[in-house]
């Protein structure tokens, strides 16, 4: 299931080219859905991660980001993992229990 692409500013981001936009797909690993981002190639992925949570209703605490079997930061950005259109950020949610 692919949703609506949601479009990320770059705003406020040291960046030499800004306008640059990128496409990336968020896709979680319990049911496959995908979600469609444009970012900013230099925009932190922390607003990536914000907008995610909040369309998926999800605690930022319980949600991993993960990007070439690497754990994303929310500091880095597309152009610092060399990120190209198109590419995937796996999801993985931490089950609560005990």
């Amino acid at each position: 299931m692919v949703s609506s692409t949601t479009t990320i500013s770059a705003e406020g981001s040291p960046s030499p080219s800004p306008q640059r936009k990128i496409m990336l797909k968020v896709k979680t690993q319990q049911d496959g859905g995908e979600d469609v981002y444009k970012i900013g190639y230099g925009a932190n992925l922390k607003k990536l991660m914000d907008a995610y949570c909040t369309k998926r209703n999800l605690e930022k605490t319980t949600v991993r980001f993960i990007f070439r079997y690497k754990e994303l930061k929310p500091r880095q950005t597309p152009a610092q993992l060399t990120m190209k259109d198109g590419d995937i950020i796996d999801i993985v949610t931490d089950q609560g229990g005990g």
